[in-house]
């Protein structure tokens, strides 16, 4: 059952806070997705870097940017301030996060008249690094708040869901614009080239999107009490190791990397398969309405079950219903009246888990922050909301490394920059792609569930670590107003 506890708990974070946090998260995706979903096309294309050098950059950053979000919490988890030991950092990290995004963008424009590859491989590599790091520095405090903001399970889902909501809604409209002003660039209505129009999308970007996370720093509050005694760097990492529930959620993030193969491979399987990628604008529609929906109805679910019930629930469904889809559809593959039909409910049903995904987990974390400090007298909000970015970027590359790997075994050919079939072969190349985008990726999700079967961070023990809590942090904030 759920945690009835919760719901007769004070309220601490009022709707404008709420609010606040999820807009602030907005303004940090919209510089997030300017940057990694435009990186390639940026310095390759307007840049003139040889995409050699492009990859190799991405590379090492990626190893890099993955290693160092531990690290980074670590520090996070030392910091000491009078304004708490997030908070300073979203207070700082927005300003020179922007002015990277600007002088990465603005990389095209301000050496036009440079012919050396040499400097822009430099002037690229360092922007590029001063931005992940300073995205690192802000990201791991921003998701640490939401275990901060409230000692109310109930608010920290509230604010993870409007983060979720409204960075999903804002951010997600950064790729349409861009498009959108790309094909006014070419066709010449606009009157700027390429190089100019990018370093309009970094100043945009990196003013507006900073700005609106610098929200995070200024209106929110750090309510659950760290202690005074800032711990070693080695005691972050005793803790972390320690903290069985949380280890379990990151073996089933790893597990259930499979899932996210599907995504690569839908847009192949519209092409080749169904003849058309304008299909998966088509199919996709009824999704994305409901993945916003969804949100809505997490607190609901939350009433119901508990947080461990309801991911292995949306698993579950998830991985039935790709099954029936898959059976259905497996006659009629190359059928766009068919499969269309079928594609809208299982993107129905895979928006709607991946919604739950995207809150019930990050809210798992705080509570197992929760269960660290009741066991041992520390917070570590910084060292293990570190392993949500950190799970994130290594099942990102895991993901590229695997459906790398697949595309040639099941008949895909890479020819310059283009993805094209295999000639001949015994392997049914469109049959291949229907399964990979249904029935695989979410059967094979269902080894996710395994680390949960240990997992027991949840009803009544939840409740009791929660409620002593609330009862020591009380205390301790009485103590710290009579020595004041």
């Amino acid at each position: 059952m759920a945690n009835t506890a919760n719901s007769t708990q004070k309220r601490y974070v009022g709707v404008k806070e709420t609010l606040i946090y999820g807009i602030a998260n907005s303004g940090q995706v919209i510089g997030y997705n300017l940057v990694r979903q435009q990186l390639t096309l940026f310095l390759v294309t307007v840049f003139g870097i040889p995409w050699q050098a492009v990859t190799i950059m991405i590379s090492v950053m990626g190893v890099w940017d993955t290693l160092n979000d531990p690290m980074m919490g670590t520090i996070v988890d030392k910091t000491r301030t009078r304004y708490g030991k997030l908070r300073p950092y979203l207070l700082l990290v927005p300003i020179p996060l922007g002015i990277f995004t600007i002088l990465f963008f603005g990389g095209a424009e301000f050496l036009k008249n440079v012919d050396s590859p040499t400097t822009k491989i430099v002037y690229m590599c360092i922007t590029y690094f001063l931005w992940e790091f300073f995205y690192t520095i802000g990201d791991i405090p921003f998701w640490g708040l939401s275990a901060a903001i409230s000692p109310n399970p109930d608010d920290r889902s509230r604010v993870i869901t409007s983060a979720r909501l409204i960075s999903g809604a804002i951010g997600g409209l950064v790729a349409p614009i861009i498009s959108i002003f790309i094909d006014l660039q070419n066709k010449g209505t606009i009157g700027i080239d390429m190089r100019q129009l990018f370093l309009i999308f970094g100043i945009v970007g990196g003013t507006l999107g900073m700005g609106l996370f610098s929200l995070a720093g200024i209106f929110t509050r750090e309510r659950v009490v760290q202690t005074s005694k800032e711990p070693k760097i080695s005691d972050c990492f005793k803790a972390l190791f320690k903290n069985k529930p949380l280890i379990l959620i990151v073996i089933s993030n790893i597990l259930g990397t499979v899932e996210s193969i599907a995504d690569t491979f839908t847009q192949y399987f519209y092409l080749f398969t169904l003849g058309s990628a304008s299909y998966s604008i088509i199919a996709g529609v009824p999704g994305v309405i409901t993945g916003f929906v969804a949100y809505t109805f997490i607190p609901a679910l939350e009433k119901r079950w508990s947080s461990k019930q309801i991911i292995v629930r949306a698993v579950i469904v998830k991985a039935i219903v790709s099954s029936a889809v898959f059976i259905i559809g497996a006659k009629w593959y190359r059928n766009p009246a068919v499969i269309i039909p079928l594609m809208m409910i299982w993107g129905v049903v895979n928006a709607a888990v991946s919604s739950i995904k995207m809150v019930i987990p990050t809210k798992m974390i705080g509570d197992t922050v929760d269960y660290v400090e009741w066991k041992t007298g520390e917070r570590n909000e910084g060292t293990s909301f570190s392993l949500l970015t950190f799970i994130s970027k290594l099942t990102g590359s895991l993901t590229t490394a695997v459906s790398v790997a697949i595309m040639p075994l099941i008949g895909l050919e890479e020819v310059g920059q283009d993805m094209i079939l295999a000639e001949g072969g015994e392997i049914n190349t469109r049959f291949m792609l229907w399964a990979i985008v249904t029935i695989i990726p979410a059967v094979l999700n269902l080894f996710s569930l395994i680390p949960f079967k240990f997992y027991d961070l949840e009803g009544k023990k939840l409740e009791k670590i929660q409620s002593d809590l609330i009862v020591r942090h009380e205390k301790e904030t009485q103590s710290i107003s009579q020595e004041g």
